[in-house]
């Protein structure tokens, strides 16, 4: 029992931190360079020293870089109201990473 205890817990945290964001994303981050933007999926470290939160965005090369850019300057804020939201004895650092899985798919069926 106590081996799974490590495993379940970052899921679960991760699931909460996900849910946090996309909350934050939505009624938070009045920004019109903030594409659309879904987060996809957030791992977080076993330890829950860190989170590495997934997203995509609808749009054009130029509307992902700027709202990654985004993403990035509001990590602070982000990590703020997570902290706020989920107690937990210390905030992860959070960083952001482009998922590209979706655009691996389509370019894989265009090889298809």
């Amino acid at each position: 029992m106590v081996g799974e205890m490590p495993s379940k817990r970052p899921k679960r945290v991760a699931h909460l931190i996900q849910k946090e964001i996309n909350a934050i994303l939505q009624k938070q981050i009045k920004n019109p360079q903030l594409g659309f933007v879904t987060i996809t999926e957030v791992k977080v470290t076993d330890d829950l020293q860190h989170a590495t939160v997934y997203f995509t965005v609808y749009g054009s090369e130029e509307e992902r870089k700027a709202t990654e850019e985004l993403l990035k300057r509001m990590t602070s804020f982000v990590r703020y109201h997570v902290a706020q939201t989920i107690r937990l004895r210390l905030s992860p650092e959070i960083v952001f990473r482009y998922d590209d899985t979706i655009q691996r798919a389509a370019r894989i069926d265009e090889l298809i």
